[in-house]
């Protein structure tokens, strides 16, 4: 066997063998995490015990007009910069939660002097009052939704903002 022949099937023999081994395992990267935060405290839910309802244009309007009526148009802010129900407040469907919170002492106030909670969207059609109502229902806090909307609240020829 020539010397060339003889290296070449040792070269070849070495690396059959190495290619049958187990990977080295490598050392564990340790991992440096980030100094913990606290998590921010999530609203205090009462389980659904606030009732939701609906009310009419006829029972709504002299509610609105004299005052006896806490009213949240659940339409993005930007259709409520456009035009409102008067004494409406904005609070949209993506960030009612936070609004529920912030507006805890508003809402508490309102049920405590017996005025109702009224939530209205664009029209009929439109899920958000709906939905914002059912937020404040899981926050104990019974509402009613106007169905209509502003779409007929203005067709009614009600005043507007």
């Amino acid at each position: 066997m020539t010397v060339c022949r003889f290296k070449f099937l040792t070269f070849a023999a070495t690396i059959g063998i190495s290619a049958c081994t187990p990977p080295v395992p490598e050392a564990p990267v340790q991992k440096v995490e980030a100094p913990a935060t606290k998590p921010k405290p999530k609203p205090v839910r009462m389980n659904g015990r606030g009732k939701v309802s609906s009310i009419s244009l006829t029972d709504f309007f002299p509610l609105q007009q004299s005052g006896e009526v806490l009213i949240f148009d659940a339409r993005p802010r930007f259709f409520y910069n456009l035009g409102h129900i008067p004494g409406a407040i904005s609070m949209p469907k993506p960030d009612c939660d936070a609004e529920i919170v912030k507006r805890e002492a508003e809402i508490k106030a309102a049920i405590a002097a017996n005025k109702p909670i009224v939530v209205y969207c664009n029209n009929l059609l439109c899920p958000d009052a709906r939905t914002v109502a059912n937020h404040l229902a899981s926050f104990g806090y019974p509402s009613s939704t106007f169905g209509g909307g502003w779409d007929s609240w203005k067709e009614s020829g009600m005043p507007t903002e």
